[in-house]
């Protein structure tokens, strides 16, 4: 297992990642990214991905804003959950990033295993956002000082 910083040449395995979870849970709102919006926010964000030998088996794209840094997409391939990848690669984010300024990141509230995981790495529930997912969910801010 290794973690990087991820460039262009890693955005067809980012796409194939995110087919995967589209494949394995449907178009549910919980994770639903278009293949146009994902490419809009992999052109604009940063990224990093976890690594099992050479597949990508995780990553997250964030971004710098002012005050924070934006977590806007966390995604792990369907077979490599509750292995511990995705833990590590937030651990590594936040020693990264998390030093600098705060972490904020919004998660669909039927999303209780992402929920755990961010709570369990020391993000505090924030803010709601009713209605806010087109499916009429809402949405849980977190933020990690």
């Amino acid at each position: 297992m290794h973690i990087e910083t991820l460039s262009s040449s890693h955005k067809p395995s980012m796409r194939s990642l995110v087919e995967a979870i589209h494949v394995e849970q449907g178009l549910l709102p919980q994770f639903y990214w278009p293949k146009d919006l994902l490419g809009a926010e992999m052109a604009a964000a940063e990224a990093i991905g976890v690594f099992e030998d050479a597949e990508l088996v995780g990553f997250v794209l964030y971004r710098e804003l002012p005050q924070a840094w934006e977590i806007s997409l966390v995604a792990c391939h369907p077979q490599f959950r509750r292995r511990g990848y995705m833990e590590m690669l937030f651990e590594h984010l936040v020693a990264a990033k998390g030093q600098e300024r705060e972490l904020w990141l919004e998660v669909h509230e039927e999303n209780v295993p992402a929920q755990k995981l961010y709570e369990k790495l020391g993000f505090k529930e924030v803010r709601r956002r009713p209605r806010y997912y087109m499916d009429g969910a809402t949405a849980i801010l977190y933020t990690r000082s």
